[in-house]
């Protein structure tokens, strides 16, 4: 058992995927928002070398931030970077086992630029058909880098699920003062 803390949003989804998917072969992951990188770092070494982790950012800086990480990090290359709005990540995967959305703008950068409702909704109706019996997507949502529209957007398509085909959680700190992100998990109920 890790030390992790539950309380730090990201470090819980990694725990869920770690405890889901460690030592699976042949892996299709997805990081939506590379960021800085961690996220597919931590996808990468899930994956191991027989599976394979498919990252997006629309700015050229996470790309780099995230391929000089990966460079640094990983023996091997299991990873393919596209410099492109999340919402088109069907044009490049064809099966899903885990996606991770860590949304908002990204660190040390512009705020002005960051992610928002339509296309995230967008992209995630575009990776339902493509989730594998046991896949997952995981989004971290943050209320307050747009007061709380993307995330409105998202928890209300995501509560319009067909319950019969997919089941959604929504996880959250209740006692933090600071908006904390917001968890939900889509997966098949299958």
């Amino acid at each position: 058992m890790t030390d992790d803390k539950y309380g730090k949003i990201v470090s819980f989804i990694h725990t869920l995927i770690k405890t889901s998917y460690t030592g699976r072969e042949n892996l299709s992951m997805v990081d939506a928002t590379c960021g800085n990188g961690a996220d597919t770092l931590f996808l990468c070494e899930v994956a191991g070398k027989t599976g394979h982790v498919t990252g997006f950012d629309i700015q050229d800086d996470a790309i780099e931030r995230t391929s000089d990480l990966l460079k640094k990090n990983l023996d091997y290359i299991n990873y393919r970077l596209f410099n492109e709005s999340h919402e088109f990540i069907t044009k490049y995967i064809s099966s899903l086992d885990v996606c991770v959305f860590n949304l908002g703008y990204l660190p040390q950068s512009d705020k002005k630029i960051k992610t928002c409702g339509e296309t995230t909704v967008k992209s995630i109706n575009s990776l339902l058909p493509l989730l594998n019996k046991d896949g997952r997507i995981y989004i971290a949502s943050y209320i307050t880098h747009d007061a709380g529209e993307e995330y409105t957007k998202i928890s209300e398509y995501l509560a319009c699920l067909d319950n019969s085909e997919y089941n959604v959680l929504h996880i959250r700190l209740i006692n933090k003062l600071n908006s904390p992100p917001e968890i939900f998990i889509v997966e098949k109920n299958a």
